[in-house]
């Protein structure tokens, strides 16, 4: 009890010192939280779209045999695919749906078109708006329950700016979408992302800003889409009952038919090969999150031990004349390393409070909630004692070897 007496007061006359040493700590231990935290949240987001991904869906894709483009007698480029495959195609037995992409995006998720208001225009991506989709308005309103039937629309702010002057404009006005009229009721904010889809890119799902319409409204849209002759890649939905990879290969086989001669392959990507990469993702986050952590809290540690040489040194003369008097070097090695754990200690309990109230703010911009758990309370518990006991021992150690003689006289 003595011992932590003795170490609080000298803690207490040396206040400027153990406060530089708390802010070693504190920064490492909030790193900690901080990192492990959008760790976690990462890690869910990658969970929910390996879940996400559609086993019955897939993409059919041509590779030139050349990467020319061009067929053997150089005179026109090669189609692949072309409008009145579709049909044909959709006879193939398991096919449920099969329809072009548009430059590689998933036909489900995202519209494309040119849109208009009073002779001028603008390009639109236009997706479904969804439960989870985050909404953020510079002006306008978000959708409600009468809008599932209505056209309407929540543009975003570049598609408004090119042609209204101010977002305000554009509130109340109708924007012609391919044939379509519908009213803008809210200018979405681009600097947030809006999500149509899920948070990670691929054919399933799609992130980035778009124009939000209701549900039924795109279904609409979607089917007064009108393909053009350029078609580079096919998204096929075999039916229940059917193995997809199995179905592919029979459209690939039909498309071979088709296209007798053609200078290229048809593909399909293997649907293991997107899950394993968002496997080895999650694997090189904890990778990151641990050399992260142990990078921060060596920094910290480092911090203390400075702190706690600089103690020693100027406590010389004390350790001297406490060695004379009869203290073993072991109660002088428990006394710094008492101190510099009740330093550590201190500095993680401050600095697992600052980590988790600034997972809750950093969770407002980096498009998914980061995450604190059990885990990060855990790591931050562990490095905090771990940083404690190994860069306080070397100071307190070296404090304890003092010889008495040449302490006192120094």
């Amino acid at each position: 009890m003595s011992l932590l007496k003795n170490s609080l007061a000298n803690l207490k006359g040396h206040k400027l010192r153990v406060f530089v040493a708390l802010l070693w700590i504190i920064i490492g231990i909030t790193s900690v939280i901080l990192v492990s935290s959008i760790g976690n949240g990462f890690q869910k987001e990658i969970k929910k779209s390996v879940n996400n991904v559609n086993p019955n869906k897939t993409t059919i894709s041509f590779e030139s045999a050349d990467n020319t483009g061009l067929t053997d007698d150089m005179s026109i480029f090669l189609k692949p695919f072309n409008a009145k495959d579709l049909e044909e195609l959709s006879f193939v037995e398991g096919v449920e749906r099969i329809a072009p992409s548009r430059d590689g995006f998933n036909l489900d998720s995202v519209y494309s078109s040119q849109a208009s208001f009073d002779k001028k225009t603008t390009y639109v991506d236009v997706g479904p708006v969804k439960k989870d989709s985050k909404i953020n308005l510079i002006c306008g309103r978000d959708f409600s329950l009468d809008d599932e039937k209505r056209k309407v629309i929540l543009l975003t702010l570049q598609s408004t700016s090119e042609i209204f002057e101010n977002p305000e404009d554009a509130l109340g006005h109708g924007i012609n979408i391919n044939g379509t009229i519908f009213e803008i009721i809210g200018v979405l904010d681009d600097s947030q992302q809006n999500q149509a889809g899920g948070f990670f890119g691929g054919y399933q799902d799609m992130q980035f800003t778009t124009s939000l319409v209701p549900k039924k409204a795109f279904d609409t849209l979607m089917s007064q889409n009108s393909y053009s002759n350029e078609i580079y890649q096919l998204d096929l939905v075999s039916s229940k009952g059917y193995n997809v990879n199995e179905v592919a290969n029979n459209v690939i086989a039909k498309l071979y038919e088709m296209h007798p001669g053609i200078n290229g392959s048809y593909t399909t990507p293997d649907p293991t090969e997107q899950t394993a990469y968002l496997e080895s993702i999650n694997s090189n986050v904890n990778k990151y999150v641990s050399i992260i952590t142990v990078v921060a809290m060596f920094v910290g540690g480092i911090g203390v031990m400075n702190i706690m040489y600089v103690s020693v040194m100027e406590r010389q003369r004390e350790i001297g004349i406490r060695r004379a008097i009869g203290a073993k070097p072991r109660s002088i090695l428990f006394q710094f390393l008492v101190e510099a754990v009740f330093i550590t200690v201190c500095g993680g309990i401050l600095g697992t409070i600052i980590g988790f109230a600034a997972t809750n703010y950093v969770s407002k911009y980096i498009g998914f909630e980061a995450i604190p758990s059990l885990n990060s309370l855990f790591y931050a518990i562990v490095a905090t004692i771990l940083t404690g006991v190994v860069f306080g021992l070397i100071p307190a150690f070296k404090a304890s070897k003092l010889d008495p003689i040449k302490a006192i006289y120094k």
